[in-house]
């Protein structure tokens, strides 16, 4: 069939007609697009400037609670994404701990490898050298135990006054190392001098640490107060007229109490017992003991430095009285010993192996520095 001029015409204009109306279609759909797209973004916009300034406010609010507040804010700010992972005051201890534990790692191969030159060290700076690598490693584990606590914080498991006990007594352990560590080399100016080059590194930990500390200690006081318990940190419970920090567990009480108890061995200088020196019953000792090991000491005077690896916990003590169990230590600084190894029971020690005891001895932590 032969088409007119105007069937052509009309065809057409129909077609133009139907293409214009299409495109409107496209442009009004992309505009819908466009506005929905901008009106999204917008939001999440807000949302994320929202969510930086509640993160701010929190960080700011922790970071004041220290004594430290502008090394806080500026180390914890820092942290790659850092406004995504604060919604507490729990989540910036966390950030803390964990950047605490990197100031730590990088001390650690600081002294590590001054301590593998060995250049014109002497042998007491050397030995001072390897102490701050033993009590940088326990810091590590000290700061990891109290971030695995903080996971579990709070818990029915324990109260909260126990939570922050545990808590603090880790934190307050790591400064202890680092101040230790220094003391090493404080006692001739030649060892002042290899202090230098490292004190930047361990004030960093010590200063991190005292912030997470005092972090931790707002935290766990603000919830005591809370459930009105003593904001002290440690609570004293009286039971028959004694009063016990609430810490202490109960079966650890009964020990304390009770009249008789049965060591598991027995220390005698004149050999009547198992052993004659502590640290023979000491090494002895099953590693990570999950109930009290007792240790019974007999009447005498002990000269032995004992030292209590991180792997002998729950090890209990108990002498015969106050005035005639003794423990006396023998190293000093002047026989070129160091201020770590010169005390009877280290405090690193002490602090590893929590809940130790020592009822009845007398002079448990003496030296002759």
């Amino acid at each position: 069939m032969i088409m007119s001029s105007s069937d052509n015409h009309n065809t057409l204009k129909n077609k133009k007609r139907l293409f214009l109306s299409l495109f409107s279609s496209i442009l009004l759909v992309t505009a819908i697009v466009s506005i929905v797209a901008g009106v999204t973004s917008s939001k999440n916009s807000t949302e994320s400037n929202n969510d930086h300034q509640v993160a701010h406010t929190i960080l700011k609010s922790s970071c004041s609670s220290t004594l430290y507040p502008h090394l806080c804010f500026s180390a914890l700010s820092a942290v790659p994404d850092a406004t995504s992972k604060i919604k507490s005051k729990k989540d910036v201890i966390d950030l803390s701990l964990n950047r605490t534990m990197s100031a730590t790692q990088h001390s650690y191969f600081k002294i590590q490898k001054l301590n593998s030159t060995r250049r014109s060290f002497t042998e007491r700076e050397n030995t001072a050298l390897h102490d701050c690598l033993v009590m940088l490693n326990e810091t590590l584990d000290q700061l990891s135990k109290a971030y695995q606590e903080l996971q579990d914080y709070p818990s029915f498991k324990k109260s909260i006054s126990v939570h922050a006990d545990d808590l603090k007594i880790l934190l307050s352990a790591a400064m202890t190392n680092q101040e230790t560590c220094l003391d090493g080399f404080s006692h001739e100016k030649a060892d002042k001098k290899v202090r230098e080059l490292f004190i930047d590194e361990e004030m960093h930990v010590y200063h991190m640490s005292s912030i997470a500390l005092a972090m931790i200690k707002n935290v766990t006081d603000t919830d005591m107060s809370k459930e009105q318990s003593l904001s002290s940190g440690r609570k004293l419970e009286e039971e028959n007229g004694t009063e016990w920090p609430e810490w202490l567990s109960a079966g650890d009480r009964r020990l304390l109490q009770a009249t008789t108890v049965t060591p598991n061995v027995v220390v005698a200088a004149d050999g009547s017992g198992n052993y004659r020196t502590v640290s023979e019953a000491v090494a002895a000792a099953p590693e990570r003991s999950s109930s009290r090991y007792i240790i019974r000491i007999k009447a005498g005077v002990y000269r032995e430095n004992v030292d209590v690896p991180r792997s002998k916990t729950n090890i209990m003590f108990m002498g015969d009285g106050r005035t005639t169990t003794i423990i006396t230590a023998s190293r000093n600084v002047v026989d070129g010993s160091t201020t770590f190894n010169s005390a009877t029971v280290g405090e690193s020690s002490l602090y590893n192996s929590i809940g130790l005891c020592f009822p009845n001895i007398s002079s448990v932590i003496t030296s002759s520095i």
